[in-house]
């Protein structure tokens, strides 16, 4: 039986440990014990808990756009591109990085200073989000595209807030009901 490679494992780890079963504060032992993994590894891999943190989020960034372009592409009208936000999120949450909300949310909110690299990658996140929701929202909603999807922008951190609450396939669905009744206002879009 061939095991992974520590790097993979401490990937993994920090994933369950700080985005599944607890929170970005967890103790950086909690995630050695979990991958099977020494201090030394960790450093050596990614200076610091705050280098693991930034790896995993990117890890975490690059799966979510490959999982939304899917979305995107499968989509057939506007507002079923519009929309990809939410079966992506399914997908994504089902089949590939499971987290009890978001990822990217819980390290802002856990770590008050954050290195540039973990700013980068925060900040890289939610430009993905607001860009593509403004980039969908313009054929549907013209020189009101910025609102709708600012709005829609807020129903989605609504959607990952509400997961702490709900299973997440309620949560999902809740969201993107909202986003169903914001797009109602805008007659040509559903």
């Amino acid at each position: 039986m061939r095991t992974a490679p520590v790097r993979d494992r401490l990937l993994d780890a920090a994933d369950e440990v700080l985005f599944m079963d607890g929170s970005v504060s967890t103790p950086v032992d909690v995630i050695l014990r979990r991958a099977g993994a020494s201090p030394p590894s960790l450093y050596s891999h990614f200076g610091n808990k705050e280098g693991l943190v930034t790896a995993a989020l990117q890890r975490r960034l690059q799966v979510w756009t490959r999982v939304w372009d899917e979305q995107i592409s499968r989509a057939t009208t506007d507002a079923q591109r519009l929309l990809a936000l939410w079966p992506a999120l399914r997908v994504y949450q089902r089949d590939h990085l499971t987290e009890r909300w978001c990822a990217f949310s819980g390290a802002a909110a856990a770590i008050p200073h954050p290195s540039e690299r973990l700013t980068a990658v925060l900040a890289e996140e939610t430009q993905l989000l607001r860009d593509r929701l403004l980039e969908h929202s313009r054929p549907i909603a013209g020189r009101r595209a910025r609102s709708l999807a600012s709005a829609l922008f807020i129903a989605y951190t609504g959607t990952m807030a509400t997961m702490l609450r709900e299973e997440y396939h309620v949560a999902i669905d809740e969201g993107e009901a909202c986003a169903r009744a914001l797009l109602a206002g805008y007659p040509t879009a559903l």
